[in-house]
């Protein structure tokens, strides 16, 4: 008869696919303990396999290197899967209770096997985290970091005095911000050009020299992507991210390094923190230096 099929499956087999999905279901509760007690020594591996990681990049990071991107995935799936785990494990004790019949059945059949589900899909999440965390090379050698040499205008008669002033001044120990202020053209930036150009020599004593020029429109994230260019952190995972986690991984970059950053035309406070660079001090011997009207 036309726009009919028939489907023919044997007794056998019906009854095999039914049992085998019913055996699954069951083992969820069933072997719910079971599986409670390896996610909990399971992601305890996990996260000894990550603290170990993390060392390793922390001795990379302090060498000057940058961790690559999928080290940084990988943690981040860490701390997310240890969230969720906790979770789990926090009603661990309420879920056993509805256990019955030596954990064959449960008094919420329905409840127990949502909950057993989960542990068993999460313990086999955690055991692929594990498998996946296996890195030869963690860290590549970051951007180049040498100081970009600024044209400028020939030297007027006696501003020789005044940059070694400025200059001897900034490189002593307790000097950690120098800040040069007058009214416009009077040579502020040529000066603050000259200050980052003596530092040509000293790349062997600073990690990094950033220059940021920031006008009248003060913009957070204007400096801030000036700074990630110099510090290679720019490109398109960084323009998703807001001003915090931006503020955060510049943070995270220059506390390992001794660092000049060069502020020119600033007409009001700037927050480094905000911008997320650590305030110098005796400590770090970084240095801001910056010229203003104010």
């Amino acid at each position: 008869m036309g726009g009919c099929f028939s489907v023919s499956l044997s007794c056998d087999q019906v009854v095999n696919q039914v049992s085998q999905w019913l055996c699954v279901r069951e083992s969820y509760i069933h072997c719910l303990e079971e599986n409670l007690t390896a996610l909990e020594k399971t992601m305890d591996d996990l996260k000894a396999k990550r603290d170990d990681l993390s060392r390793k990049v922390e001795r990379e990071e302090d060498r000057g290197l940058r961790r690559l991107t999928q080290i940084q995935v990988w943690l981040t799936r860490v701390e997310t899967i240890d969230s969720q785990v906790n979770d789990l494990l926090s009603v661990r004790n309420t879920e056993i209770q509805r256990l019955c019949l030596c954990g064959f059945c449960s008094k919420s059949f329905k409840k127990s096997y949502r909950y057993g589900k989960r542990v068993f899909m999460m313990l086999k999440e955690v055991e692929n985290l594990i498998s996946d965390g296996i890195f030869e090379v963690v860290a590549e050698q970051a951007q180049a970091s040498e100081v970009v040499k600024r044209p400028v205008q020939p030297t007027i008669l006696g501003r020789e005095k005044m940059l070694e002033i400025a200059w001897n001044h900034l490189m002593e120990d307790g000097v950690c911000i120098l800040g040069m202020y007058g009214m416009g053209g009077v040579g502020k930036t040529t000066l603050l050009t000259q200050i980052n150009n003596k530092f040509v020599k000293k790349e062997d004593v600073f990690d990094i020299v950033m220059w940021v020029v920031v006008s009248k429109d003060l913009q957070i994230q204007k400096i801030q992507e000036e700074i990630a260019k110099k510090l290679g952190l720019a490109g398109d995972g960084w323009n998703q991210k807001d001003e915090d986690q931006k503020s955060c991984d510049i943070h995270n970059v220059l506390r390992r390094k001794k660092f000049v950053l060069l502020l020119d035309d600033i007409w009001a406070k700037v927050n480094l923190t905000k911008i997320g660079v650590p305030y110098p001090n005796r400590e770090n011997g970084s240095k801001v230096v910056f010229t203003t009207r104010s």
